[in-house]
């Protein structure tokens, strides 16, 4: 899979290209806060979220620190900002 085709995969969910982001912008992160930035009252979203980020490698479990993107996922992520400083303009 190539950075576009992840780039739109990410769009597809707003919650999903939110918590790559977030996790992007301030990670590692535990899954308890972001559970807090969906604003979820249930664990199951938040962990679905997780669990395809990381099937499609774009972030990694790292013991004791929590969520943080991989190499793959700094890619997708400085692409992405590109694209959302072209759609800003």
């Amino acid at each position: 899979m190539g950075v576009k085709e992840d780039i739109r995969w990410l769009k597809e969910v707003d919650e999903r290209v939110d918590l790559f982001v977030h996790i992007a912008k301030r990670g590692p992160l535990h899954v308890r806060e972001l559970k807090k930035f969906l604003s979820s009252d249930d664990w199951w979203p938040t962990k679905h979220h997780v669990n395809s980020l990381t099937g499609r490698g774009l972030i990694e479990e790292r013991t004791n620190e929590g969520y943080a993107i991989t190499e793959s996922g700094e890619k997708v992520f400085e692409s992405l900002k590109t694209v959302y400083d072209i759609e800003s303009i």
